[in-house]
């Protein structure tokens, strides 16, 4: 794996660094000596992050961006850098409109950071874009048993389904991923900018969180998924949609070797653990943690895998050659927080 980049004395942007993944990125990038500066809403979430990245106080800056589509919003922040990780994404609770609420703001955050890098710094040789597995998952197909599903995928939902009003958000949420990703591609392609893009395409996304605790009732959506098993809110095993999952942990060591790698421009990885349903994860609890047992939902436990698509994550195991934890390490890691979490 060909190197072009190294930390000591260099500096990242990582937008959106007060997000569950980012923080996980932030640690990655500081932990090998990176200066990295964050983009953040407010000096509220600036605060937090010095919290929560105590012992990294000398490496980390910020730059305020309180809107990710507003054009030359990021113009400051890519100044100084020698590379970007663009990890920020809109996160909007009520859709009332699939474009303008979903697609354009997924779309319009990522092309103005890339315009912002373009502009102001020729510096910067690699940007590392956070996409998803849902830019690549075919949603219509379901469970799509005998299927692999691999880089060559693309989310094939048109934007005129997506924008549709009788679309539902979930449908367009996984579709805004795929036209930011490609929007991000045909950019370099069109403008040839002095820098390479990288996609890392992980489906859900679990493990312990290294944002401050925010009180059980704002956890981040996936410490949440996780922790409805284990806090008596689920009566029944709850029902698996996505088939795959990545430990943030591992997630975070992606995006640095995305950045550090030579080989990587240019490319797409789907950065992903393996299979999961939430019947193992509910296994898995009840298993290790005999003292939450009465509250976990049992459901079909040893259940057999079920006959469904698999994500094939050969190709960064292969050129990044990463490696990944289990999911129990991933759910034995975050509820142990949890339980720490109640106990504080």
């Amino acid at each position: 794996m060909a190197s072009i980049n190294s930390g000591v004395g260099k500096t990242v942007l990582v937008t959106g660094g007060s997000g569950y993944v980012a923080a996980e990125v932030l640690n990655s990038f500081l932990i090998r000596g990176y200066n990295v500066k964050t983009t953040v809403r407010n000096e509220a979430s600036a605060e937090k992050i010095k919290k929560s990245h105590a012992k990294y106080l000398d490496q980390l800056s910020f730059a305020i961006v309180k809107d990710l589509q507003l054009p030359g919003g990021h113009d400051e922040a890519v100044k100084g850098v020698d590379g970007v990780i663009h990890t920020a994404s809109p996160f909007v609770l009520q859709v009332e409109d699939n474009a303008r609420d979903l697609l354009e703001p997924a779309v319009n955050g990522t092309l103005e950071v890339l315009k912002s890098v373009q502009k102001n710094n020729p510096a910067v040789k690699r940007v590392v874009i956070t996409s998803s597995f849902a830019a690549i998952i075919d949603i219509f197909q379901g469970p799509r048993p005998g299927y692999t599903y691999t880089e060559k995928d693309w989310n094939p939902t048109t934007y005129d389904v997506a924008a549709n009003p009788s679309t539902p958000g979930g449908v367009s949420y996984c579709a805004s991923k795929s036209f930011a990703e490609k929007a991000a591609f045909d950019y370099v392609a069109e403008h040839n900018p002095n820098f390479t893009i990288t996609a890392l395409n992980p489906p859900m996304v679990y493990g312990p969180s290294s944002v401050l605790f925010p009180g059980f009732d704002k956890l981040n959506t996936s410490s949440a998924d996780i922790y409805r098993l284990i806090n008596g809110t689920s009566s029944s095993v709850p029902e698996t949609s996505f088939f795959g999952f990545v430990d943030v942990r591992d997630l975070a060591e992606a995006h640095v070797r995305a950045y550090e790698s030579e080989d990587a421009a240019g490319q797409r990885y789907i950065t992903c653990s393996g299979g999961y349903t939430y019947q193992q994860i509910c296994d898995v609890i009840r298993a290790e943690f005999p003292g939450k047992r009465d509250v976990v939902p049992e459901g079909n436990v040893g259940e057999k895998y079920p006959d469904v698509y698999v994500v094939d994550n050969g190709k960064i195991r292969r050129e990044l050659g990463m490696e990944f934890r289990s999911l129990k390490t991933c759910v034995v890691d975050m509820v142990e927080q949890f339980i720490e979490y109640e106990k504080a």
